[in-house]
């Protein structure tokens, strides 16, 4: 009787959609924040749509594909670093499809790319969007907006953060206020200024609700959507003359003042919940120039300088 030897059984390779329902499964199991699922999912289908076709085999994804989706992104006139960020979704899912072996190797770089200058809110813009409203006439959705706008600028939060608040993250006794929904996963203690402390205080006289229930909801009270909340934003600054429309630009914006006030770049780190000081580099490097604003007065050498020519009178002497 001749022996039986194993033979290696060749397996056929998912498709392109396929691989990247596995990809999203894996993720979920390695605990990924939903946040980053979601990003993989909405970026993933620009790249579908410029495939046409993800029922083929995923081996039929090249080098010279991601090329081609780099050329097709620039035709379409996106800034360097939003091409980044579709190209980083595309390494993500395509270096999986290595390690798996559904794919040869190849790099998958990301392109040279200048930091845009965040273009944050004006002293003047703040000024109407932070302007009390008038509790007797305006609706629920106007006096919650302008809560949640002081409550963005005097937080620097994020919108996923935001919308996922519960009444009893609040504590009042303290002045502070729990982040449990953090795109580190990690939850973060921040402390309420006295202003922001009272805005809260007056703004659940007239959400009431439970301990457990959600602090920023809909007038139909439901959850809002990081979607809606940009919605609520967007009309709300509108409304206010503002054409800015950003919720993220609140976070910028907190990052600037806070800067341009003198404060500890590691303190802005852990209050804006960065898990290194990169992006928090990235923030005193895009707002250098307001940081030269009265340098002269603030600064120490000149301030000691200043004092010395005025008290006393050198003379050279050979």
């Amino acid at each position: 009787m001749r022996e039986r030897t194993l033979q290696p059984t060749s397996r056929a390779l998912p498709s392109i959609k396929m691989a990247f329902e596995q990809f999203q499964k894996q993720n979920q199991l390695k605990n990924l924040s939903q946040g980053t699922i979601d990003f993989y999912s909405s970026k993933a289908r620009r790249f579908f749509n410029f495939l046409e076709n993800t029922d083929q085999p995923i081996d039929s994804i090249t080098e010279e594909t991601v090329v081609d989706y780099i050329f097709h992104l620039k035709e379409k006139q996106l800034h360097d670093t939003t091409i980044n960020t579709y190209l980083r979704m595309v390494r993500a899912f395509l270096y999986w499809c290595m390690d798996k072996g559904y794919l040869e190797r190849f790099p998958i770089r990301l392109i040279r790319a200048d930091s845009p200058i965040k273009e944050a809110y004006t002293s003047n813009e703040l000024e109407r969007l932070l302007e009390t409203p008038d509790q007797k006439t305006c609706s629920f959705a106007e006096y919650r907006n302008w809560v949640i706008v002081n409550f963005l600028l005097g937080t620097g939060c994020r919108a996923s953060t935001l919308v996922n608040l519960k009444i009893e993250d609040i504590n009042f006794s303290d002045g502070t206020v729990l982040f449990r929904h953090m795109k580190t996963r990690n939850q973060q203690v921040v402390p309420l200024t006295r202003a922001l402390t009272k805005i809260l205080e007056e703004y659940l006289v007239y959400r009431d609700g439970a301990p457990s229930d959600l602090l920023f909801v809909s007038e139909y009270g439901v959850q809002l959507t990081v979607s809606a909340l940009g919605n609520a934003v967007w009309a709300y600054n509108h409304k206010r003359g503002v054409e800015k429309t950003s919720v993220h630009l609140f976070r910028h914006t907190y990052a600037k003042l806070y800067i341009q006030a003198g404060g500890d770049p590691f303190r802005l780190q852990k209050l804006l919940g960065h898990s290194d000081l990169s992006m928090t580099r990235k923030y005193v490097a895009l707002y250098s120039d307001d940081l030269k604003a009265n340098y002269d007065a603030l600064n120490p050498l000149e301030q000691m300088t200043h004092n010395t020519r005025r008290d006393s009178k050198i003379k050279l002497t050979k």
